[in-house]
Formats: structure tokens, sequence, C-alpha cells
């Protein structure tokens, strides 16, 4: 019996060695099919120049400056107008207009650029004046719809002519002085498509914006005509929900879409063309109410009611993979009748961080006056605050409480350049503002960007004390409010503020480390093991595909595989450091892939490249984001270069 036992236990141990050797033997073999990581020989160091990526950085805004002794029929035919969006015609017969240029130049806008430094041009072609230029990325496609509102102002003329005599036709001829309410027709949709398909035929994204009045024919700036004795105001609401004798219907006509107001109808006209382009763009610009579609003075534009339409028509009709820009009363109104709350001013900085892929993460902001007037940055960026006030109680407006939710909303922040003589406009307080802003696009036709280029960017100006007001009552200094200091980036040393603003717009991707698999086997798993810094003042916010390519050392040959990272895990250091040194604020760039997703790849030797583009790119190489690392960028792939290795038999 005792020797059975022994038995079956000589024989248990036998089987579990002869398994350990097994497996033993498996991780030999394992072993010899895997290849360590190796450093690649690559520059890791920041490249300080201008990087275009698409979604962030400085864009062409097709800004005029017009003094009133230079205007005439040529500069401009329909009055002084200091921005100039692309006016939509009805049909072949109706007018152009593009600003001073006529006939009007239709374009994607992609040209290397100047930045403004507030001189007028006056009768002079645009030269910007600063000497520091970029090449911008985003197109400014801006979409004037006066012929299609009966309130909207076909010029400056025919708005004094209103003005003067309370008409909507001249009195002597009997032309319209407005639009028509009307839908849109298939001339427009297809001119509207055309441009779009400029700036995809181009590289760049589309900035899209849609209003009434795009060349705010019906808001009187006094200064610009010195001659008459004006009140610098609103002449008239131009949008067709606006009820007038001119425009007594506010809801649609069209049989079968009576339940829609106009600006809802018109929306949903778009909607084919917002997915039909969804690649290339960027964000819509929810204007459609007020003067250039800024979202201010009319009586649409003051209502929580018509932002709670125009929010929910948008987020309808634009693909939820990009993102609405509104500013920070649109939104409260929205947010508020949405999910019934009473959020205001005073405590909009406690409103919840938005769930990923929810409506409310989807919205990004704009301030017309950039860091322009101090405290309210000429109201920009209190805008709506009277409006939120009359609604859902008393509402104080804080500019750091706003800031602080631009911040969680982690989503797009474009800027037309105001840049005023303030704390928040002179650096380098305005370096610490945009890395709370999260400052993505500035428009470099429109600011005194002068400012910034006469600051030079060393160790000494940067890390000088900088103050900020406590409230709004402090309107210059001494100022009692937190005092910062900002980081130095060694990279810039010498440079000027405004080519390391021009830098940080947005994202900026810097390799830090990069191992890869010396070799893989035709069947095994290609490995590596990296690290990427974001020392821009945002983060990357719309989807991204990210692949990884294998390129022939030896030929022209390359295989694709696509992963599954994130580019929108690359978050910038919340505290603004993005020295090469604040390892803290590395990020993980690992993955692992079989060798068969490549597809056949033949043995021999890779460089290995990773590509960043949407995901409904069509093209090779456009659109496509580029590190900021020296002799890494392969232009033919619209890929970086992150490592090489030998695929082996």
């Amino acid at each position: 019996m005792r020797q059975n036992q022994v038995y079956r236990v000589n024989k248990i141990m036998l089987i579990v060695g002869l398994v350990l050797t097994g497996l033993l033997c498996v991780t030999c073999v394992d072993d010899r099919k895997v290849a360590p990581l190796v450093l690649q020989a690559l520059d890791y160091m920041e490249n300080p120049i201008d990087i275009p990526n698409p979604d962030r950085g400085a864009y062409r805004g097709r800004w005029q400056n017009i003094s009133p002794n230079s205007v005439n029929e040529t500069n401009s035919p329909f009055g002084i107008t200091p921005e100039v969006d692309h006016r939509v015609p009805v049909d072949a017969n109706s007018v152009l207009y593009h600003g001073r240029q006529v006939p009007p130049v239709e374009g994607d806008d992609i040209e290397e650029t100047q930045f403004y430094n507030g001189v007028n041009q006056n009768t002079n072609p645009y030269v910007g004046g600063t000497g520091v230029s970029a090449l911008p990325s985003i197109s400014f496609m801006c979409f004037d719809l006066c012929n299609f509102s009966s309130n909207a102002f076909l010029s400056a003329k025919d708005a004094f002519g209103y003005k003067d005599d309370g008409l909507f036709a001249d009195p002597g001829t009997g032309a319209t002085r407005t639009g028509k309410t009307q839908p849109l027709t298939s001339f427009a949709l297809d001119y509207i498509r055309g441009l779009l398909q400029k700036v995809r035929d181009g590289n760049g994204v589309a900035f899209v914006k849609f209003s009434y009045d795009g060349n705010g024919f019906n808001y009187i700036e006094s200064h610009k005509y010195p001659h008459l004795n004006l009140t610098q105001g609103l002449i008239h609401g131009p949008e067709p929900t606006f009820v007038t004798d001119n425009n007594p219907l506010a809801m649609c006509n069209v049989a079968d879409y009576e339940d829609k107001s106009w600006i809802q109808y018109h929306i949903w006209q778009l909607k084919p063309i917002f997915h039909e382009f969804e690649d290339i763009i960027m964000c819509v610009k929810t204007g459609m109410l007020g003067p250039w579609g800024e979202q201010h003075s009319s009586p649409e534009a003051q209502s929580v009611d018509a932002y709670k339409m125009l929010l929910d028509a948008y987020l309808d009709a634009v693909p939820a993979s990009r993102a609405l820009l509104t500013h920070a009363g649109g939104f409260l109104a929205w947010y508020n009748e949405t999910y019934g709350t009473t959020y205001t001013f005073t405590n909009i900085d406690a409103m919840p961080i938005p769930p990923k892929g929810s409506s409310e993460g989807r919205f990004g902001f704009f301030n017309d006056s950039y860091a322009a007037g101090s405290w309210g940055d000429n109201g920009s960026i209190s805008e709506g605050n009277p409006m939120i006030n009359s609604r859902y109680g008393s509402s104080t407006y804080d500019r750091y409480r706003v800031i602080k939710w631009f911040n969680k909303q982690n989503q797009i922040y474009q800027g037309e350049g105001g840049i005023g003589n303030n704390v928040f406009g002179t650096m380098p307080g305005a370096i610490l503002e945009a890395q709370q802003l999260r400052t993505s696009n500035l428009n470099m036709r429109h600011g005194r960007y002068n400012r910034w280029n006469d600051f030079i960017y060393n160790e000494t100006n940067i890390t000088t004390l900088i103050t900020f007001p406590a409230n709004g009552t402090e309107e210059s200094p001494p100022y009692s409010g937190e005092t910062k200091t900002a980081f130095f980036d060694p990279v810039y040393d010498g440079k000027t503020g405004l080519e390391y603003f021009r830098d940080r717009i947005g994202y900026r991707l810097v390799l830090r480390e990069a191992n890869a698999s010396e070799w893989v086997e035709q069947n095994g798993t290609l490995m590596f093991e990296g690290k990427i810094q974001n020392v821009g003042f945002g983060n990357v916010v719309n989807e991204k595909k990210v692949s990884v390519i294998l390129k022939s050392k030896n030929g022209s040959n390359s295989y694709v595989a696509v992963t599954n990272l994130d580019a929108g895990d690359w978050l910038t250091a919340e505290n603004g450091d993005g020295r090469p040194n604040n390892t803290a604020a590395w990020r993980d760039l690992n993955f692992s892939i079989n060798i068969g997703e490549f597809g056949e790849v033949p043995r021999g030797d890779y460089d290995i490249y990773l590509k960043i583009n949407d995901p409904k790119e069509t093209s090779t190489n456009k659109r496509c984001i580029q590190f900021a690392n020296h002799n890494i960028w392969n232009t033919s792939l619209g890929a970086n270069l992150i490592g090489s290795t030998t695929v082996a038999p």
C-alpha cells in the first residue's frame, strides 16, 4: 500500500517536472523571439520654430482697416466694415463681396503672413508690420447670409438710409435695402460647398461661421464716421427671427417645416454640408445672432430662449466630433434651460467638468476682444451677464471664475486679437492668462501684436513677478490680487514674446524619449515605449487617428497599422511648466503591434513613423500633426520619425 503511494507521488513529481521543463523551454523560445528595447538616436529637444498644425495656431482673419478719408468705391464699395465674411449669393446674378478686394478673392487662406502691428494700412495692401510670420493651418471660412434675411442690411449706405427715414426700401429708386427672408437656394449651398472644397484641396482646416450680418452693417461704429453725429450701437436686429414690418414671420413658412424658426430651418439646410465636410471642419462658431455673428447687441442675441433654440439646432446639425463656439452667457442659457439649473456668472466655476462625449463638452468659446479691455475684455468675456441676470437672478461677473470654467471645459478657445495695454495683454501676464484659458486660435490680422513682439523672451523678463487685479474695481496698478511668476523655457531664450506665443497657441507636441524593438520576427510583436510632452497652452481637442507606419529603408514600400492611442491624453502641464526638464509633464507614448496587423511585411530594415490625423481624412499626408522636434518630419508621409527596427525571418 505504501509502495503504491510512493509510486503515485513519484509519478506526479515526474509529470510536474516535465511540465515545468516544457514551460521553461517555451520561455526560452519566447525569449529568443522578444528583442530588447533600444533607445533611438533622435533629437529630443524642441525646435523653436513655427510648426503649423491642424485645429490650432494663428489664422488669417479677413480684416481690413480703412481710415474714413480712404473710403471709396474701390476700397470699400459697401461702406466701412472691419471684418469681411464671404457674402453668400442667392444666384449667379448676386453681387459677391469680400472686403476691399474687388473682385473678391476666394480660397483657403493658407499663406504665410505677418502678425499685425496695430498700424492702420489705409489703402495699402496688408503688410503685418511685426516682422514675425506664421504659416496658418486654419482657413477663416465665415459666411454672410444677409441675402436671406429681410432684416439684414446689404450695405452701410442702406443701413444709414434706414436710420434716416425708417424705410426698408430706397424711397427714390425703390431698391430694397435688405435681403429677403427665404430658404437657402441650391446655388447658395453649392457656393458654400465650393469654398469648403478649396479648403480640403489645400492643407488646412476650416473655422466655420454663419451669420446674417457678417460685415456688421447693422451696427454703427461711430469712430469710423467722424464726420457724422452718430451714437454707436445697433441700427436693427439682422436675424430673420426678429419680427418687423419687413419680416413679419419668425417661423419658417416652407411646407412641412412650419415648426422650425427661420434660423432652425437654415441650419437644417446646412446639416448635410457639415457632415460632408466633417473631415476638414475644425469647429463651428454659432454666430447667427447679432452683428458679425458675435452674439451681442441685437434683441435676439440677448434672449435666453434664442440661445436654447440656436445651440440645440447646431448640436443636431454639426457632427458630434466637432466643437461649437459660443460665449459664456450663451452657454449658461443653454445649459440652464437644458438641465433645469440656475448657474450664473456668480458661480460659473462651480459647474461640473463635462463628461466626455456629452453635449455640454462640445462647447468651446470665442473672445472677440482678446486681452483688450483689462477686466472684461471690452465686455466679451462677460457677454450675456445681463441676460442671465434677468432670467436666473443676481449674477456678478468675475473674470477669474469665468477663466477657471474655461480651463475646466478643455475646449477650443478662439480670440480676435485686441491685446490692450493691461496686465492681461502684456507679457509675461499674457502668457499666464493663455495657459489658464488654453488659448488655441488667434486672428493674426487683428490686434496689436507689437506689444508681444517688443518683449524679449529671457529669464529676467519672463520671471518678473506679476500681480493681477483683485477685482474689476482695480482699474490700474498697483493691484492687490494674486502674484504669479511664469516659467522660463531656455529653448526660447533671446526670441521675442510673439514668437514664443505663436508657437504655444493650442497644443505643441515634443517627442522626449523613444525606445523601440531592436528587431521583430515576422510573426512577432513590435514594441515601443516613449514619452511625449505637450508644451502648448491647450490640448488636442478634436478626435485623431494615431497610426504606425513601417517604411522600408531600402525601398519605397510602407506598411500601416492603426493603434488605440488617444492624442487627447497628451495633456499640457496644468501649472504651465513646459520646460524640457519637467519630466512630470511627460506623457506615455507606448504601443505594441503584431506585425501581422501591418500586412505582409518582408524582412529588412524599417524606419518607424507615427501619423496623427483625422479619422475621416482622405488624403495621404494633409492635416497631420507634426511634432516640434528637429529632423523628425516626413512630409510625403505626413508622419513623425520615432525610431527604426529590423523585421527578421
